[in-house]
Parts: structure tokens; C-alpha cells; sequence
């Protein structure tokens, strides 16, 4: 959005910046679809939109778990009996 920030990242710089750019095209995509001009608001949503993804990812590896466990312990009940 045309603000500068100096930010620290244990990741180093490469990966500060690749999150910038993925932020900001977050930004660009709801600014295009969006009646909201407001930075604020723009912002809000794009944190919104981020957070939705992220429990979707969660909820796939929780039960990306889930299903190893159970072919695990088929597996296992195979190989033993």
C-alpha cells in the first residue's frame, strides 16, 4: 500500500520481503473486488482473509494427521496379527 516499514525477521530479509509482497497482493486483490477505500479497512479484511486460510490449512493438516494415524495403526494391527 505504499508504506515503508523497517522489520526484523529471524528468517532473514529475502523472506520480510516475500511476506510484503504476499500481504500487499492480498491488499491489491480486496482493493480491486472491494467498495472499501479505507486503509484501515482494506488492512482489516486482508488480515481476515489470511486468518480464513489459515484455519482451513489447519483443519486439512489436523485431519491429514488424523488419517495417517489411522492407516498407521492399520499398519500396525496388520503387521502384528
Amino acid at each position: 500500500m505504499g508504506q515503508n516499514l523497517i522489520v526484523a525477521s529471524d528468517d532473514g530479509d529475502d523472506w520480510a520481503k516475500a511476506l510484503a509482497a504476499t500481504v500487499d497482493a492480498k491488499i491489491q486483490t480486496i482493493r480491486a473486488t472491494s467498495q472499501s477505500a479505507n486503509s484501515v479497512n482494506l488492512v482489516i479484511l486482508a488480515a481476515l482473509k489470511f486468518a480464513d486460510e489459515l484455519e482451513h490449512l489447519r483443519r486439512d493438516h489436523q485431519k491429514m494427521l488424523d488419517r495417517i494415524e489411522t492407516l498407521s495403526q492399520r499398519l500396525a494391527d496388520a503387521v502384528e496379527g
